[in-house]
């Protein structure tokens, strides 16, 4: 069977929508279109009761998946303004359960880099953390999401540590990571079904594990995800 893009986004949405299923609340940022949608359809399908922390502002019910996940027009469709400080003071109170982060870099121990690395003796710069250091930190579950998967992006010990903490999923095009407390380290939990463990292997940079198929998306599941972008804009992601 081939996937397309399409499919493997709707595979990672799916994933992530269900980690948020017993979830109090949940926060992402820029540039996250896959968070975006897992929330959207963690809420309308599973935890109507999930609370949801935008920049943009407080529980937000967008109709359909705008080209920036902060677009100012979101904010029409907010129960309440937020003010990012206070999201970080909830995050540091440990009243924040699920933070969707993303990383450069994605070391085994869950550590990202999202500063700068250094290439044949060349910097490059990277966005910064953008408070990721707080929130990986203090966050109950942080999930880390990545659209590529490489041996460039799943190091060993990343360059620069910009944010440190114990992932509670690590999301990527070819599985899903989770920490296992007792080894220290990321384990590879379901594999997509259009990778396998010897690709895994071959495009990260540290030690990894075979592991059962990940689950793909219901049908209401796309149906949804369908309704909200009939654009397809989620799959840019991984392109």
């Amino acid at each position: 069977m081939s996937f397309t893009t399409l499919d493997k986004a709707n595979y990672m949405i799916s994933a992530m929508a269900r980690l948020l299923k017993d979830a109090e609340s949940a926060f992402m940022g820029v540039a996250s279109f896959l968070p975006f949608m897992a929330i959207v359809i963690a809420k309308k399908l599973y935890n109507p009761d999930l609370i949801w922390y935008s920049i943009v502002g407080y529980n937000p019910n967008p109709k359909h998946l705008p080209m920036s996940t902060v677009h100012p027009w979101i904010s029409k469709y907010c129960d309440a303004k937020l003010q990012l400080a206070e999201l970080f003071d909830i995050s540091a109170r440990g009243e924040l359960d699920v933070v969707f982060l993303a990383g450069a870099q994605i070391d085994q121990r869950g550590y990202l880099n999202n500063s700068h690395v250094y290439i044949n003796g060349k910097r490059i710069q990277f966005p910064g953390g953008a408070g990721g250091a707080l929130l990986h930190a203090t966050a109950r579950r942080p999930i880390v999401w990545q659209g590529k998967h490489d041996r460039r992006i799943f190091v060993k010990e990343v360059q620069r540590i910009t944010a440190a903490g114990k992932p509670y999923r690590v999301v990527s095009p070819l599985c899903i990571f989770k920490f296992d407390e007792k080894a220290g380290k990321l384990v590879v939990d379901t594999i997509h079904p259009w990778s396998s463990y010897k690709e895994i292997k071959e495009k990260t940079e540290f030690e990894v594990n075979d592991a059962p198929t990940t689950p793909p998306p219901t049908e209401e599941e796309i149906e949804l995800m369908n309704r909200i972008d009939p654009h397809g804009i989620r799959k840019i992601v991984l392109e």
